[in-house]
């Protein structure tokens, strides 16, 4: 049985939610921080963070410490199986991971990545593909995607 949900956010995106599916599932979430010494390493817990170049962020730190049952991962792109499949492999995933979109808020990152993000999204302007125009503009504007019926899929799994 889960025990607790362990979470990395850095714009709050993932943060909302391992709160909404604390609510959910009426288990305790806590940052990775704040999970020492509340946790404890064999207890069962669903680790949710945010993915960075393909990357999840912080799962190092947590694949060898807790006893992961399943994962919640929040990216900026739609979701799609080869997106999903990608983040498995690239991150060498033997337990279920599901994705969820988060968002990008400009007023939560620094003046580099803001322009390194507003650099992207002028790229993928120039690809002129469908996904790419659509893309492009919530790199031009921001967007919000955090909705509580995107973690339907994971609900479910943990229900089962």
């Amino acid at each position: 049985m889960v025990k607790a949900i362990i979470y990395n956010s850095s714009t709050g995106h993932t943060s909302r939610y391992a709160k909404m599916l604390s609510e959910k599932l009426d288990i305790p979430c806590y940052t990775i921080k704040d999970a020492n010494g509340k946790v404890n390493s064999n207890d069962e817990i669903i680790y949710l963070s945010w993915v960075c170049a393909n990357m999840i962020t912080g799962i190092n730190k947590i694949k060898n410490k807790y006893n992961v049952k399943c994962y919640g991962v929040v990216g900026l792109y739609p979701k799609s199986e080869e997106n999903t499949n990608n983040l498995i492999k690239t991150n060498n995933i033997e337990k279920p991971l599901f994705y969820l979109q988060g968002g990008l808020d400009y007023n939560k990152l620094n003046w580099l990545k803001t322009k390194i993000l507003h650099m992207v999204g002028k790229y993928l302007e120039k690809e002129n593909s469908n996904q790419s125009v659509q893309l492009a503009k919530i790199f031009e504007n921001g967007a919000d995607f955090v909705k509580e019926e995107n973690l339907k899929e994971i609900v479910e799994f943990l229900e089962k």
